[in-house]
């Protein structure tokens, strides 16, 4: 889980660089059209699986005593 929370956490960060450079950057005049398209949607895409990460629960892992499936 901790990995998993870690992971989404530099995605976020990854999505909140790319959505800085797409709008605040005067530099990216300089770039053309499709990067700046390619810059925005692989932000977006980090992004939402950064958020899909985060919210995402583990199964939870049983032993077969607890589930009764053991025999007795």
């Amino acid at each position: 889980m901790t990995r998993q929370r870690i992971l989404a956490v530099l995605l976020l960060l990854i999505a909140f660089v790319a959505l800085a450079l797409s709008r605040a950057f005067p530099f990216l005049d300089d770039f053309p059209t499709l990067a700046k398209s390619a810059i925005a949607v692989a932000g977006a895409a980090c992004g939402l699986t950064g958020v899909w990460l985060w919210l995402r629960r583990t199964p939870e892992r049983s032993s077969p005593g607890v589930t009764g499936d053991g025999g007795s």
